[in-house]
């Protein structure tokens, strides 16, 4: 018994270190001049990776049955055919959050998604001051035009609905 309480504790303690995000901004020079902003939205880290990718895929199967998928303070579903971000939780909080199906504790995938939540809040400001292309890996894309208010079309970001 203390055998296999030892195993699952060493499976999940790697899961427990698994915050993190990473918002990237970038914008690329040409002749004609500077390009749009593009900022990306990512997990560092391998840990944050794997979980990411396993929530990912749940959440895009999520939004093909025709549930929504909510990210602290942001929803995104399908409306009419259209993949839509729109404004979710005034104040974020895990009943905020739609959680994945996995062997990880609530806890550690509560701080995971509500940093998410926080860096995407940060990420749509900076798109909306500037104009641009925000691309949650894995799940969305959106492009915001400068000052563009809420809700935004999006379209998947590396999966097909």
């Amino acid at each position: 018994m203390a055998r296999t309480w030892l195993a699952l504790l060493a499976l999940l303690l790697p899961l427990a270190q698994a915050e993190g995000w990473r918002l990237t901004r970038s914008q690329s020079l040409t002749q004609e001049g500077a390009t749009a902003w593009r900022y990306t939205l990512s997990p560092v880290g391998k840990e944050a990776r794997e979980l990411w990718q396993r929530l990912a895929l749940q959440y895009q199967d999520h939004l093909r049955a025709g549930y929504r998928v909510d990210l602290g303070s942001w929803r995104l579903y399908f409306l009419g055919g259209r993949l839509r971000l729109e404004p979710h939780c005034p104040k974020v909080n895990p009943a905020c959050l739609t959680f994945g199906a996995l062997p990880v504790e609530k806890t550690v995938q509560d701080r995971f998604l509500l940093e998410l939540s926080d860096l995407l809040d940060q990420a749509l400001a900076q798109a909306r001051a500037t104009g641009g292309t925000l691309t949650l890996s894995g799940l969305f894309r959106v492009e915001v035009k400068r000052g563009q208010t809420p809700p935004y079309p999006a379209r998947p970001s590396g999966w097909q609905p």
